[in-house]
């Protein structure tokens, strides 16, 4: 079982904290060469924002297989309420919140000002709702306790929802900005499926949407206070991380 769950870990820190590791670092390389050049505002732009999300989605629906397994491991170990810890509840608020205190505290960041920022996350936090409550009221998966609404995890939307803001804002800072964020995401992850809330494939296709409407709020963002240069040239983009790693 044990095992199980280092493997859940491992790949959520994977997919999220190599992320963090080429954005930042890809930044800091460009600025000094000083090539930073505006992206295009077109249909590619909204095609990159899914590059990230995609992926994950995709373990999340191939981990379905395993999902009766690995409830079965958590309450085998511990009962029906899994480890009956709630500190979940809480961090999940983490990553955002650090983000927003950031921000009003007056800590430059990416953004043309504080109201580009906040309008980002207001509109990331509204689609992120929108789209797990539409889904887990109309799918209304029987979670791994028994309770309804399993289908996808909103606490794991909300966690890496707030880490991708964190790393797009302040992620050029520094390289442990997004890495600290996307390792509390990660753990609210494994956290809902040792509490038994959620099964795997709940918890990766949550942290697909958490990504993927931060993504698309800084675009939209983006879009309403014409700050073009957030993203200044298409090697910062999430999309970029998996074909970097894998080529080095």
């Amino acid at each position: 079982m044990k095992r199980i769950f280092v493997y859940i870990l491992a790949t959520l820190c994977v997919l999220s904290e190599t992320t963090a590791q080429v954005d930042s670092l890809n930044i800091k390389q460009m600025e000094a060469a000083k090539v930073m050049k505006p992206v295009s505002w077109n249909a590619n732009r909204a095609w990159h924002s899914f590059n990230l999300a995609v992926p994950v989605a995709a373990v999340g629906f191939a981990l379905m297989p395993a999902d009766h397994a690995t409830r079965d491991a958590v309450v085998e170990r511990w009962d029906n309420d899994g480890i009956n810890c709630r500190v979940d509840d809480y961090v999940q608020y983490l990553p955002v919140a650090t983000q927003v205190a950031m921000v009003l505290g007056g800590m430059e960041g990416r953004s043309k000002n504080r109201w580009n920022a906040l309008v980002a996350d207001a509109m990331a936090a509204a689609m992120m709702a929108a789209v797990v409550n539409g889904m887990k009221y109309s799918i209304d998966r029987e979670r791994p306790n028994g309770g309804s609404g399993s289908f996808p995890s909103g606490h794991t939307a909300t966690a890496f929802m707030g880490a991708t803001l964190l790393a797009h804002e302040y992620g050029h800072r520094s390289v442990w900005i997004p890495i600290a964020g996307y390792t509390v995401a990660s753990g609210v992850g494994v956290m809902r499926i040792l509490n038994n809330k959620h099964y795997v494939s709940d918890v990766f296709i949550g942290a697909a949407i958490g990504v993927l409407t931060a993504e698309l709020g800084y675009w939209a963002s983006d879009a309403i206070f014409n700050n073009r240069k957030t993203y200044k040239a298409k090697g910062l983009r999430l999309h970029r991380i998996c074909n970097t790693v894998y080529k080095n």
